[in-house]
């Protein structure tokens, strides 16, 4: 693909499909919580993941380009809004501009420094780029984990809270 192409697919349409996806991801975190929702976008992207490496063996397809990043920029969207409404729910009312401006910097750091090696990964690979982001996808799997924990520790929290106000 020309830098063209995929600078047009990615921000014109991504940029639409994200507005519009993130009022129905709003939607679909508010009814089945932020918990659900955010394993719901983990398991999602790694299977967005799953069309690159699809794209990486089929190659240059303007049709499955368009797809993959609809689809890419979806889960985006849904996990951006679930993010927010996580991190948003350990913030105080007093505190919650420098609160959520920490949380968020934290939560970028592995993003960010974990994004800096992936050349050097996909160079290890021979430049096998299906194998780079199946081995993505699978990466997402501790994270879940850790989320269905953490999803635990919070209904233990809300529960003790509410006997707490109810006395």
């Amino acid at each position: 693909f020309t830098v063209d192409q995929i600078s047009f697919y990615q921000k014109f349409f991504g940029g639409l499909v994200t507005a519009a996806f993130s009022i129905l991801a709003a939607m679909v975190n508010t009814r089945f919580g932020v918990i659900k929702g955010l394993f719901v976008a983990g398991v999602a992207m790694a299977a967005s993941n799953l069309l690159y490496a699809l794209l990486a063996i089929v190659g240059p397809n303007t049709n499955l380009l368009m797809f993959t990043l609809v689809i890419d920029n979806f889960f985006m969207a849904f996990s951006t809004v679930a993010f927010v409404s996580f991190v948003s729910y350990f913030t105080s009312r007093t505190y919650t501009g420098t609160q959520y401006a920490l949380m968020v910097s934290i939560s970028n750091f592995g993003r960010t420094t974990l994004a800096a090696g992936s050349g050097g990964l996909v160079d290890f690979l021979n430049g096998n780029w299906a194998l780079f982001f199946v081995l993505t996808s699978l990466m997402v799997i501790p994270g879940l984990f850790l989320l269905l924990r953490v999803g635990k520790l919070m209904q233990s929290y809300d529960r003790e809270q509410g006997a707490q106000s109810a006395s």
